[in-house]
């Protein structure tokens, strides 16, 4: 079954005299995954937790920065469903079309800024960088003071930093992946690649293939491939796979009658009693207390 993803529209944060919107949360679990109309950056301040981004998860934590072109989906979710635990907090910029054109003007000569900022997904892809020094958080916090307190020439302002956090996307290397089997790749593709394959556990994880088969497609030693995937995950290649089967069961516990057992053995696990116990390790409560929590009709 497709996945319903809602749409977020401009007119929900943005309008004429106002072409640019920044916020800071605390994220839940209340909100679905969405498609934008707008162009987003995130940063997050505090706390760790996970970020979708159509059919990828990614482990974040304080200093990760993600350029969302318009078009993609996404939704963070703290670390644990758990209340009171697992804290994420989260920055928001975002722009619509009349505002990315007058970035575009400002920077006329740039040719990978006006690409960047006026492709929508899939044509431009998602990307993500880490702050290593503290710049982003203070662009972050001069822009939503600026937007909060809204003083004469607040937009330009705004702007100056959007600028100063839009520039290093630019310097990325945009080159993208073929279509099909992965290919052996240069080292500095490597993350991408780790985004394809984790794009397809999350596809099927009840049987996903083994780490060297992987490997292999993508020109590297198991071992290689097994320290990079952790790298970009920040977990082992196995602990990515045992997520996303219990985030499946997570879905079909939500959303359909069948037994837990049953269930169980959909996602990939025949061991009913380390299913149970690797379910409430991940999410805090057995699969009964999550069905009962999150009923069908809900």
């Amino acid at each position: 079954m497709k996945k319903h993803v809602l749409v977020t529209s401009n007119g929900m944060y943005l309008y004429p005299g106002q072409p640019v919107y920044v916020n800071r949360v605390t994220e839940s679990f209340r909100l679905e995954q969405h498609r934008h109309e707008f162009t987003e950056l995130c940063y997050v301040s505090e706390g760790r937790g996970y970020h979708y981004i159509e059919d990828v998860t990614i482990p974040v934590a304080k200093g990760d920065l993600f350029y969302l072109p318009e078009g993609v989906s996404h939704v963070f979710r703290p670390s644990t469903p758990v209340p009171g635990e697992g804290r994420l907090i989260v920055y928001n910029c975002i722009f619509d079309q009349s505002f990315a054109e007058r970035l575009i003007q400002a920077y006329e000569p740039d040719l990978q800024l006006r690409r960047l900022i006026q492709s929508g997904f899939p044509e431009q892809s998602w990307s993500r960088l880490h702050d290593r020094d503290g710049q982003f958080q203070n662009s972050f916090n001069v822009m939503l003071e600026e937007f909060q307190r809204q003083h004469a020439n607040y937009i330009p302002l705004i702007q100056a930093e959007l600028i100063r956090l839009l520039i290093p996307f630019t310097r990325l290397d945009a080159a993208s992946l073929p279509p099909g089997p992965l290919l052996p790749i240069r080292r500095r593709d490597t993350d991408e690649v780790m985004y394809v394959i984790a794009k397809r556990l999350r596809v099927d994880a009840s049987n996903p293939g083994s780490a060297q088969q992987y490997a292999d497609e993508a020109g590297l030693s198991e071992r290689h491939f097994r320290r990079r995937f952790k790298e970009c995950f920040d977990m082992t290649f196995l602990e990515y796979i045992h997520k996303c089967r219990i985030e499946q069961s997570c879905r079909l516990l939500s959303s359909t009658t069948a037994k837990v057992t049953t269930i169980a053995q959909q996602v990939g696990y025949r061991d009913i009693k380390f299913y149970n116990r690797l379910f409430k390790k991940l999410t805090g409560m057995t699969p009964n207390a999550y069905r009962i929590a999150h009923p069908l009709n809900a």
